[in-house]
């Protein structure tokens, strides 16, 4: 009896590869959630007022509110650079 080889099970039993994307996008929920917990618990801990350097002012800011504005700055040039990536990416195609 000859053994089975690869290409003598039936096309359904083989399979492409899994991308399910209600997984990927509940992996990439939890890991906002997770790091917006990690930022909140940083940002509790640390609720001292900081001498800040405005552009235009100088004062005293709660430390939360600079690590929250950071956060916030770090988020959005995020965005930024993946739109910038994709546009870029979508013209060399």
């Amino acid at each position: 009896m000859a053994t089975p080889q690869p290409t003598d099970r039936p096309a359904d039993a083989i399979r492409p590869p899994r991308t399910d994307p209600d997984r990927r996008r509940q992996r990439r929920v939890a890991a906002a959630v997770l790091i917006g917990a990690l930022m909140a618990g940083f940002a509790l801990i640390n609720l001292n007022d900081v001498k800040v350097h405005w552009l235009v002012t100088t004062g005293q800011t709660p430390l939360i509110v600079v690590i929250l504005i950071a956060f916030v700055l770090g988020i959005l040039a995020d965005r930024l650079l993946l739109a910038r990536a994709k546009r870029k990416h979508g013209a060399e195609s």
